[in-house]
């Protein structure tokens, strides 16, 4: 089916979409003051469900001025809403609909991504399906499961996404990794072709895409000359079929398992890095696949003390507390449920953090009063290897500090992966 077919049977207008602040809890109410905007950006703003990443978008490559214009749009919309204090309700896809409105940009990118190629202007062809598959992944945030207008996004998103990757110098690889009777599929993205390369495998957070993370490949890992893999989180995108669980390294390792038949990468030369979520997952297979990797990342890795302390856990937004529990099979409603099911997520718990030592390095990159990822757990992670370091960030803005600090993680998974 062609890109054009596929665009016009997506999206058509119906009504009864199911509201994506509704999936996981119809009845919840926002939590005040969360600290968690004041860390990230001033990404949790007061009258909206879901944390508006600007500066991640930014980085993206999303037009600041652009964004502002949709989250104008969606403020004023006069239309129905599921909840009247949240302004990013609107219900059913319509203008005023968070999908409906982060999807015009995407159309009309996709559309300039045609005409180019229609004409022979690869560059610019590439850029424009580059820009839609962004803005299409933005629609469908935070990719909640049950969420059908998201889903529809999805697949667009992944489809302006391999089209702008025939495109690249190195052209996009996806990699079909079986996993328990199922497909997980992972984008891999070259340094160089003429010899294999070392590769990071990248699993970012529990609310990310991973067509997400080209960035990092373009700006960190490609100077470096290092390959990146990046795969979904369990529960999300390509690996929905997998619940994020206390074992759901499983997924990892079944890539890196995987990664022995692919011909482009150095199968001796594997690393990890990781964001939230994301990061406990890494963390934790640097103890059980010591072997296997050479080193691994963590940034703001929500790896121990937002598990095991209730009232850190309650400051979490009724996004993020929805979207676990999306990638746990479970609904949010029950909070104090919703947290005992989560202990399993802790380190220290599972008696690795605090209490062994990995001799795979460890880079633990933080800010230190962040509520998801502290200073005690940022310094855990790094003495938790026989070489681990921290990045500990205090200097504002946080966020763009974080990426600031990928260029200096590049560098370090160089000196393991490369100049050895």
């Amino acid at each position: 089916m062609s890109s054009q077919n596929l665009s016009e049977k997506l999206f058509k207008i119906k009504f009864n979409y199911p509201e994506t602040s509704t999936i996981s809890n119809p009845k919840a109410k926002q939590p005040s003051n969360s600290p968690v905007g004041a860390m990230m950006d001033n990404d949790n703003t007061p009258g909206w469900y879901r944390l508006l990443r600007r500066a991640q978008w930014a980085w993206q490559g999303i037009d600041p001025i652009e964004v502002e214009a949709i989250l104008a749009k969606i403020a004023m919309s006069k239309q129905t809403r599921t909840r009247d204090d949240l302004l990013d309700t609107v219900t059913d896809y319509r203008k005023g609909n968070w999908t409906y409105e982060w999807s015009q940009p995407g159309a009309v990118w996709q559309h300039k991504a045609k005409d180019a190629l229609a004409n022979e202007q690869f560059e610019l062809a590439r850029h424009a399906f580059y820009m839609a598959s962004q803005y299409y992944a933005v629609s469908g945030y935070p990719h909640l499961k049950g969420d059908e207008l998201a889903l529809q996004a999805h697949t667009l998103a992944n489809l302006c996404y391999r089209e702008m990757g025939k495109l690249l110098p190195n052209p996009l690889r996806i990699i079909d990794v079986p996993y328990k009777g199922k497909t997980i599929y992972c984008y891999l993205h070259l340094a160089q072709e003429d010899q294999i390369s070392p590769v990071v495998i990248v699993c970012g957070a529990i609310d990310t895409m991973q067509i997400e993370y080209y960035k990092l490949f373009e700006r960190n890992l490609a100077p470096a000359g290092l390959a990146m893999l990046t795969v979904d989180m369990p529960g999300l995108g390509f690996a929905s079929s997998a619940k994020l669980e206390q074992d759901s390294t499983q997924v990892l390792q079944a890539v890196i398992a995987h990664l022995k038949k692919v011909p482009w990468v150095d199968y001796d030369n594997i690393a990890l890095l990781g964001g939230r979520l994301g990061a406990n997952l890494v963390t934790r297979l640097a103890y059980i696949e010591p072997f296997s990797i050479k080193a691994a990342v963590s940034v703001g890795g929500a790896v121990d003390k937002l598990f095991i302390e209730p009232e850190r856990f309650k400051l979490l937004p009724q996004m993020m507390l929805d979207t676990i529990a999306n990638r746990m099979g479970l609904t949010s409603e029950d909070h104090e449920l919703l947290f005992q099911r989560c202990k399993v997520f802790s380190l220290s718990r599972q008696g690795l953090l605090g209490r062994s030592r990995t001799k795979v390095p460890l880079l633990s990159i933080g800010h230190a009063e962040d509520l998801i990822c502290p200073e005690v757990d940022i310094k855990m992670i790094a003495r938790g290897s026989l070489a681990g370091e921290s990045i500990i960030i205090n200097q504002p803005p946080i966020f763009k500090s974080y990426y600031r600090a990928l260029d200096q993680a590049a560098e370090w998974l160089k000196q393991y992966l490369l100049d050895r």
